[in-house]
């Protein structure tokens, strides 16, 4: 039974060297179009490009440590009322960015995204985060 696999794929293999166009080791012009299966549905999602710097949840942060100073600084009593503010839009921001999100999409248990390799990249997803 084994020799009769091995003899079955020894000749789909000599099929495939003969009928190997002479044409296939030469690759194609470069403005020449993807073959169809490369080219992306019309139909798929386009991927959004995250450029936002800060999330709500350090904006936040940064709201709290601003009222924080403006309450120990009693010269500075109005930049804890602008620490306030920045935390109220944080919040808002945040309940509007749950009511619009979706969860994130994941192909055999790891995410799709895949996370930026550099220094800056990585603080600047740490950011958003």
């Amino acid at each position: 039974m084994k020799e009769r696999y091995e003899q079955e794929i020894e000749q789909l293999l000599s099929e495939l060297e003969s009928e190997r166009p002479e044409s296939a080791g030469e690759p194609a012009p470069v403005d020449s179009p993807p073959p169809l299966d490369d080219q992306p549905s019309p139909f798929a999602p386009k991927p959004k490009f995250n450029v936002r710097m800060i999330s709500p949840g350090k904006l936040a942060l940064i709201g709290l440590a601003v009222a924080v100073i403006g309450l120990l600084l009693p010269v500075l009593k109005w930049i804890s009322f602008a620490g306030i503010a920045i935390m109220v839009v944080a919040i808002v921001w945040m309940v509007l960015e749950r009511m619009g999100s979706r969860p994130p999409s994941y192909w055999r248990g790891r995410p799709i995204d895949e996370a930026p390799q550099g220094t800056w990249q990585r603080f600047r997803r740490w950011l958003t985060r």
